[in-house]
């Protein structure tokens, strides 16, 4: 007998449930073939945020998600990302010849080094080894794009679940080749045979969740304009194991057909979740509607802002030479208003890249679970005034970073929003003496 949508999203969720009490994969996968032919990724990603928005922390079910997804393998509709997306040069055609580069470089090339030095360690593939690992680090280029471009777009359609468990698993992801990497250095075989295959397995099932999960969610509620974001944001971070990808942009007439997402389309996918999960907050088609809305009205009056000048109590400045100046100056800059809505970033340092895609977002939406409660404490303490600024300072990446998030207040003492300045001052902290001259 055919299941309604309801009955099969009931017994997804009793099998998630099942597999986060018991662990009991056998059984899962026993009443998964026994209930489905097949399952859309937007069921089981409804059935996740249903066990969210029961009071799961994310987290867990970011320890779960690699084995919901080998319970789910081999029955995901494998149509759904779309023939459209398959231009090269497009986002989602890249990231797809990425995978195929880094599953080779998996199975091809690290696994088989990886099972002759277990048999008869030699210094020359162990050599061999230590530049595949170093290859396979450039994952974080892969990683970095993805959450900074991809995550924040998915967000933005109420689609909150798929990325708050991805990105711990990439975090995760990129220890455990930074061990692999460290185990090659000492050559113990039996160490670095451990690391490597918790390393490659991890990656390959990486791959399968984003093609299998989170590619067909965003070629269903991506615009054109969205894609031209994410590919505008992507020389930023550059690209893994591939020389850069063509060109590309969507032609006028797909900018033309379709400028903003479809509310209904939103609406629905919106729909199914409320009626499966319960309430899981406001609608994010009717708040993204209204983020549309601004940038047009705010695009309408740019030509008449360009040609005027701004006013402040010192000097005044032109549209084009506040924006050249802002987008000059060494620091990295991020506005956050008092709604805790990201409202602009710019300066030149480039140190965490920043995408389009994420302003108009709600500032904690874009970070990942494990960051949010400390982000609140920061904010909730400037914008009751309890601080004026925070300040933070550490090494990363071979580089000594210095970030301070302040108070933005008017002349009344209100409060408008937060300022985070980031400064590279690596070089600065390493002056000695003076230079006075030419």
């Amino acid at each position: 007998m055919t299941m309604s949508l309801k009955e099969r999203q009931e017994k997804l969720l009793e099998i998630l449930r099942l597999l986060r009490d018991k662990g009991d994969f056998d059984q899962a996968k026993a009443m998964f073939n026994e209930a489905f032919s097949s399952v859309s990724v937007k069921e089981i990603t409804e059935a996740e945020r249903a066990l969210i928005a029961g009071g799961l922390n994310p987290q867990e079910i970011q320890n779960l998600c690699t084995v919901h997804a080998e319970v789910f393998r081999g029955s995901i509709g494998e149509q759904e990302a779309g023939e459209a997306f398959a231009r090269p040069g497009h986002p989602v055609q890249t990231l797809k010849q990425e995978n195929v580069v880094l599953t080779s470089l998996v199975n091809d090339a690290l696994l088989p080094d990886l099972a002759k030095y277990e048999a008869k360690p030699a210094p020359e593939l162990l050599a061999k080894i230590k530049q595949e690992l170093a290859d396979l680090a450039q994952v974080d280029k892969h990683y970095t794009r993805k959450e900074i471009s991809m995550f924040p777009l998915m967000t933005k359609y109420g689609i909150t679940a798929p990325p708050q468990v991805m990105w711990g698993v990439d975090d995760d992801i990129r220890a455990w080749i930074k061990e692999a990497r460290q185990a090659a250095e000492t050559g113990e075989a039996e160490l670095l045979a451990k690391k490597i295959k918790q390393a490659a397995k991890e990656v390959t099932e990486m791959i399968f969740k984003e093609e299998a999960i989170m590619l067909p969610l965003l070629t269903e509620v991506a615009t054109p304009a969205d894609w031209l974001r994410v590919k505008e944001d992507e020389p930023r971070v550059g690209y893994c194991l591939i020389p850069n990808p063509p060109a590309w942009r969507p032609s006028a007439a797909e900018l033309a057909e379709k400028k903003a997402a479809d509310p209904a389309a939103i609406a629905k996918w919106n729909d199914q979740i409320g009626a499966f999960a319960g309430q899981l907050g406001g609608n994010e088609a009717e708040n993204y509607q209204k983020l549309v809305e601004v940038e047009q009205a705010e695009e309408k009056a740019r030509p008449a802002l360009t040609e005027s000048f701004i006013e402040f109590a010192e000097g005044s400045l032109s549209y084009e030479q506040l924006s050249a100046v802002l987008d000059l100056l060494p620091l990295d800059l991020v506005f956050v208003d008092k709604d805790d809505v990201i409202r602009y970033f710019g300066g030149s340092c480039g140190f965490y890249p920043h995408s389009k895609n994420d302003l108009g977002m709600n500032l904690f939406s874009i970070h990942m679970p494990k960051s949010v409660p400390k982000v609140k404490a920061i904010v909730d303490d400037l914008r009751s005034g309890r601080k004026d600024k925070h300040a933070f300072w550490f090494e990363v990446r071979g580089r000594f970073v210095y970030i301070q998030y302040l108070a933005v207040r008017n002349k009344a003492g209100e409060y408008l929003g937060v300022l985070e300045v980031l400064q590279d001052i690596t070089d600065l902290r390493a002056l000695q003496g003076k230079k006075k001259e030419l």
